[in-house]
């Protein structure tokens, strides 16, 4: 019976060396892509929401291979994009963002490839934030990028973490307004999150973020993160 079992173990030892050396025979990722989504005309970064469930999702589809699915992954808040493992070939981008239509390009991956992409935001939008105590006030304005579109909305965040979005797990406090230019205020002294959140803001150096949103023909484009310290 011991000589049986050995006997077993040593097959199956075999067996498992075996497929170990099978997977190895696969190749590894040789080549990657990296670059920013860029607006048309100002030739400036598109900013965009925040890296995860409500981001910008990078498409690529292999061309002339057996590959049936893409390569996803999500575009950055910034602007910029990267994927550093990815098979040398060429591939078919496609970008669906907050863009007047679908970003798409064609590029051959052949190691570590750079490739910036055009698109058209629905809107662009100016902010700036001023800090008083703990009151920020964000001066804002909205610019559809055609006449023919309709902002419907406009919102105003404040977050203490760095990523900002309309997503609810990425604002600590939103403000929904109408003008397509104006103010935004969050007095954060009588603020419960804030208050709530308090340690976290201070062990992170009394930094709040703010952001305005735009919600432009059913498409939400955004301002850069402004990073504010509340004392």
């Amino acid at each position: 019976m011991k000589k049986i079992s050995l006997l077993l173990m040593a097959v199956c030892s075999l067996c498992f060396t075996s497929c170990l050396s099978d997977l190895d025979n696969y190749e590894s990722p040789n080549g990657g892509i990296k670059g920013q989504i860029l607006d048309a005309e100002t030739n400036e970064p598109i900013p965009l929401p925040v890296q995860g469930s409500t981001g910008v999702i990078i498409n690529m589809f292999e061309q002339n291979t057996d590959a049936t699915q893409s390569v996803d992954f999500y575009a950055k808040m910034d602007g910029s994009y990267e994927n550093a493992k990815l098979f040398n070939c060429d591939y078919k981008i496609v970008v669906n963002g907050p863009f007047v239509s679908p970003c798409e390009e064609f590029v051959t991956i052949k190691g570590q490839t750079t490739l910036d992409l055009k698109a058209t935001p629905y809107a662009r939008i100016n902010a700036s934030a001023q800090v008083t105590g703990k009151k920020i006030t964000i001066t804002y304005k909205v610019n559809p990028t055609s006449s023919n579109f309709n902002v419907s909305e406009v919102y105003g965040y404040w977050n203490f973490a760095p990523g900002v979005d309309n997503g609810n797990a990425n604002q600590a406090g939103k403000q929904t307004v109408k003008e397509q230019e104006g103010t935004i205020v969050f007095d954060l002294e009588n603020d419960k999150t804030y208050q709530d959140n308090l340690y976290k803001i201070q062990a992170n150096g009394n930094k709040i973020y703010v952001r305005v949103g735009a919600k432009t023909e059913g498409a939400v484009n955004y301002s850069t993160i402004i990073e504010t310290i509340v004392q």
